[in-house]
């Protein structure tokens, strides 16, 4: 485990794919939430918050990468907190309008 976490390069790729298969999962939720909103619900305070920390580890090992691989990795994490802080935002915003 040391090792791992000694290259930076293996656990941002590590972070990318866990922030995408945690997005799959999301909208897999999402799109089945008509028939399941009780479960869409639990699985977002039990999601959010692991996609966040994955997603700023991710962000702060992506600095430490060596070569051209830098900024493709620090604008994908970037994206996906963006993505993220959005989403969040929007659920605030329109938290009042559900029903």
């Amino acid at each position: 485990m040391e090792k791992f976490f000694k290259d930076a390069l293996k656990v941002s790729i590590a972070s990318l794919v866990i922030s995408i298969t945690l997005y799959v999962v999301l909208i897999t939720f999402f799109l089945l939430s008509v028939v399941t909103a009780n479960i869409f619900g639990t699985v977002i305070k039990i999601i959010v918050p692991i996609l966040i920390l994955v997603t700023i580890l991710g962000f702060i090992y992506s600095f430490f990468i060596k070569g051209k691989q830098k900024i493709p990795f620090l604008t994908l994490h970037f994206v996906s907190l963006c993505a993220l802080s959005f989403g969040i935002y929007l659920a605030v915003s329109f938290q009042g309008f559900a029903p």
